[in-house]
């Protein structure tokens, strides 16, 4: 992408702004006309004044013809006029530098809000794929590139208006001289173009490096209790240093660069100026132009004419260093969700529904498939359950239920509607997740639990609680369901932790409930209070589970085991049991069960 396609869309986040940028610039406007003002009373004073020199100008003629007689009074208004135009200047730019800001505020928070409105689109792949800590940098730090880049493009449109008044000026003034000025531009354009890559790139570099400290830091503080359990702090510690050492050599390197161009941009200048005293002042010694005018000349082009020159070579190097973050920031707004709604997606009301698998595939990656044509039928209001070893594919399967994946072969159904047919909304409304890592917010105890159903009264969320076997622990926390919790609820057990995510689940009362392994985290009591729970839903709602805990699933209307990514195995407990199959050596095993197929086991759970 180029520069001026990157900077054009940066501008679209500006648009509900643009009277106040119209205003601005207008501002500038004015400024820049109290700006260039300011040198002829200077030139009068010189040459009318001091040195008594016939006017020959329109305005030195209209000054003489008004102003006193005496010389004194001359310089007491010139003088006050250059207070007066500096004053004007001052003012407005403090006017114009508020609206700024208020504006390149605007389209940061534009931006800032389509991106996270991306970021919340895309699906589960697209996190899988990168670190937390990159897109925390690209929302956090890149973003400001767009604050930046309006006043780069503000910078460069006043400052090529003013460079084209100047030069017609100067021209005016001395068309010799004035081209010896203008000869400089194509010099200092073909720095910017030839110089401003090397930038680009070093910027680039420098940022991506920064991303990876941001992940570094934040994989480090995520893990503080497996550093200081494995005594790891110094391995953490290197790991960090080389890390920020990069970022230091990176963004060292960035400025070194940038250092470097200004020096020849400083040197650029330097020889103008140079060979304009030298052929100024043969103006001067020959009588074609008078002290006055010359000076009037160098504080033009030191002020009016260099200056907006020497912006446009800082909003040169500046484009290319921020166009680096641009540039990331639009690769994730330009990322498609592997997940979306199809055009003609339906709306369907929440209630119970027949949920069907029919040879379901899946994989993450094409040479490694994790579902191999799972295929089963789960009725409104059954509780069923997936079992098998780890890594055979159950999380995974349940992944596809909510469609933060859709299957790589086969259809999952929901009343005959396959589940990419149906809006996602309407979808996910249907389904209450309980996952393995019980995400708790670091917020209250009641808002944690109605999380999933926004609005949901006090009694509704204690009714859930009790189900879920958490109300008698929140009634005995400081502030009840008002109690705060800490960042992902470190001031509560794991199983708390757990039966706060079940009774968020139960609260939004959705037909269908998912959990994965929904008790590892209890002891026995509240293992058993759990399962009867589950065993009370059967009719009310569907319940699928995924366990490692036999005696959680035993009282399942079917119970689908699973190796290798495929079903090998379906019936209820006792069926299975009487199979002599994988699921019975299973339950050997967990269940300590004898070496006969008819030892009624319910009761063992």
């Amino acid at each position: 992408m180029t520069a001026t396609r990157a900077y054009t869309r940066a501008a679209r986040y500006y648009r509900d702004d643009l009277g106040k940028i119209v205003f601005s610039t207008i501002l500038i406007g004015i400024s820049t006309l109290a700006e260039l003002a300011q040198p002829f009373p200077f030139a009068i004073l010189l040459d009318c004044v001091l040195f008594g020199r016939s006017p020959t100008g329109r305005l030195e003629k209209w000054f003489v013809g008004f102003a006193p007689a005496s010389k004194m009074s001359q310089v007491v208004i010139l003088a006050g006029s250059i207070l007066v135009l500096r004053i004007i200047q001052e003012l407005i730019t403090l006017w114009n530098g508020m609206y700024k800001i208020k504006i390149g505020f605007s389209g940061l928070l534009h931006v800032r809000r389509a991106l996270y409105r991306k970021l919340q689109e895309l699906s589960l792949s697209y996190y899988r794929a990168r670190p937390q800590g990159d897109t925390i940098y690209r929302l956090g730090t890149d973003t400001n590139s767009f604050q930046a880049a309006f006043n780069i493009v503000q910078t460069i449109f006043v400052n090529l208006v003013k460079l084209a008044l100047m030069s017609y000026i100067m021209l005016a003034m001395n068309w010799k001289l004035g081209l010896i000025a203008i000869a400089l531009m194509p010099i200092l354009f073909s720095t910017i173009r030839t110089y401003g890559q090397v930038i680009l790139s070093t910027s680039s570099r420098a940022s991506q490096i920064e991303s990876e400290l941001t992940t570094t830091i934040q994989r480090s503080v995520a893990s503080i209790t497996l550093v200081q359990a494995f005594g790891r702090e110094a391995d953490e510690y290197a790991r960090f240093n080389d890390n920020v050492q990069s970022s230091h050599n990176a963004w060292a390197k960035m400025h070194i660069h940038t250092m470097i161009y200004w020096f020849i941009i400083g040197i650029c200048f330097a020889l103008g100026l140079s060979v304009i005293v030298a052929y100024g002042g043969r103006l001067v010694l020959s009588g074609e132009l008078s002290p006055g005018y010359l000076a009037m000349f160098w504080a033009l082009l030191q002020t009016q004419y260099y200056d907006p020159l020497y912006k446009l070579s800082g909003a040169g190097a500046d484009m290319k260093r921020y166009m680096a973050s641009l540039l990331r920031v639009y690769e994730v707004l330009d990322t498609p969700p592997t997940v979306s709604d199809a055009p003609n997606a339906i709306e369907l009301p929440r209630q119970q529904r027949l949920l069907k698998l029919n040879a379901v595939c899946f994989a993450y990656r094409a040479d490694a498939p994790v579902l191999r044509e799972v295929s089963a039928t789960i009725a409104a209001g059954e509780m069923v359950a997936f079992v098998g070893s780890s890594g055979v594919g159950k999380s995974s399967l349940l992944g596809l239920l909510p469609r933060f994946y859709d299957p790589t072969g086969g259809a999952l159904t929901l009343d005959g509607h396959d589940l990419r047919e149906i809006k996602l909304k309407s979808l996910r409304k249907h389904i209450a997740l309980v996952i393995q890592e019980y995400a708790i917010l670091p917020t209250t105890v009641f808002e944690n639990i109605a999380y999933g159903r926004p609005g949901a009264t006090l009694e509704h969320v204690r009714r859930a609680a009790r189900i879920a076997g958490a109300d008698a622990f929140i009634e005995a926390l400081p502030d009840k369901y008002q109690t705060v919790l800490d960042e992902s609820g470190q001031n509560l057990s794991g199983g708390q932790r757990q039966r706060i995510s079940i009774a968020r689940a139960l609260a939004s009362e959705a037909p269908i409930l998912i959990l994965d392994e929904p008790t590892s985290a209890l002891d026995p009591t509240n293992e058993r209070m759990i399962t009867e729970t589950l065993r009370d839903l059967k009719g009310q709602r569907t319940v699928i589970l995924v366990s490692h805990r036999l005696s959680t699933v035993a009282d399942c209307d079917r119970i689908y085991v699973m190796e290798g990514g495929r079903i090998t195995e379906q019936g209820t407990h006792e069926e299975l049991l009487a199979l002599r199959g994988h699921y019975w050596e299973m339950a050997k095993h967990q269940l300590k069960l004898e070496d006969t197929p008819d030892v009624e086991v319910a009761s063992q759970g």
